[in-house]
């Protein structure tokens, strides 16, 4: 595992995910959010009864749509931003979603409380994700689920991101310099790839299924390419590709695990 944090004792209460969206976005950049939201939110069964508990909910749009699906939903936020975000979107849709600030390494929250518990595209900005994951097992009753999802920085996309950037650096005589999706964002304390993540649930939570969502995202020229094609021929082309992501998790662009506790009757 590829430690990228050194100091675990302080957390960024006011970050803003204002710098995460590109300036333009791309075909497959609106495919892959639309498909994590969509593999992520509609792996989780809720009705009127089930509390369902968003970790990391940031605006607290997916804390919104379970609500809409019926689930008694609870938000957890550290940034003062964003909970500030979440209260306006949640305002603006007339929903009901509590919202709590506090850190996913120590959830505010009693053991056995939840029957659902989210965690998208989240872990990997938790200063100790491992624990993390062991309290999303502490405060889930029973029979409860967990759905985390997260981005691979080992999908097919970035391995071939990087093996094109060292070839044109080696043609360019080191003179290559540009940015690149696959490189580990600062605010990112950890390099999540599928064997990592395995590892570090396991430990927890029992893994019932391993999904995969999207391929060939940070590939160079892959979404110039497809926003030059017309949108249908693009959009069944990302269908495609994600369909056979759902097989291959290790090398698709994000990974969903459905999880159970390990106590589970």
């Amino acid at each position: 595992m590829q430690k990228l944090a050194t100091d675990v004792n302080k957390a960024d209460l006011e970050w803003d995910d204002g710098h995460v969206l590109p300036s333009k976005v791309y075909p497959d950049v609106a495919f892959l959010l639309h498909r994590m939201t969509e593999v992520t939110v509609g792996k989780v069964e809720v009705n009127g009864r089930e509390l369902v508990l968003d970790i990391g909910c940031g605006r607290a749009i997916d804390a919104i749509e379970l609500a809409k699906r019926g689930g008694r939903c609870s938000g957890l936020e550290p940034s003062n931003k964003m909970l500030n975000h979440a209260k306006e979107y949640i305002a603006e849709n007339g929903m009901k979603v509590s919202l709590t600030q506090g850190a996913g390494e120590y959830l505010p929250f009693k053991t056995d409380s939840f029957d659902r518990v989210v965690c998208k595209g989240a872990l990997d900005h938790f200063l100790d994700p491992a624990k993390a994951i062991e309290e999303m097992a502490r405060v889930l009753k029973p029979q409860g689920k967990a759905i985390i999802a997260i981005a691979n920085f080992e999908s097919l996309g970035f391995r071939l991101g990087r093996w094109l950037f060292a070839l044109e650096k080696i043609l360019l005589r080191g003179k290559a310099k540009r940015q690149n999706v696959w490189q580990i964002p600062a605010d990112h304390t950890l390099k999540f790839d599928y064997t990592v993540l395995k590892r570090l649930v396991k430990p927890h939570l029992k893994i019932e299924q391993s999904t995969g969502t999207s391929l060939l995202f940070g590939l160079p020229g892959w979404s110039s390419l497809l926003d030059k094609l017309p949108e249908k021929v693009s959009l069944a082309i990302l269908s495609a590709l994600d369909k056979l992501a759902c097989h291959l998790p290790s090398f698709s662009n994000v990974i969903v695990l459905k999880c159970s506790p390990k106590n589970q009757l």
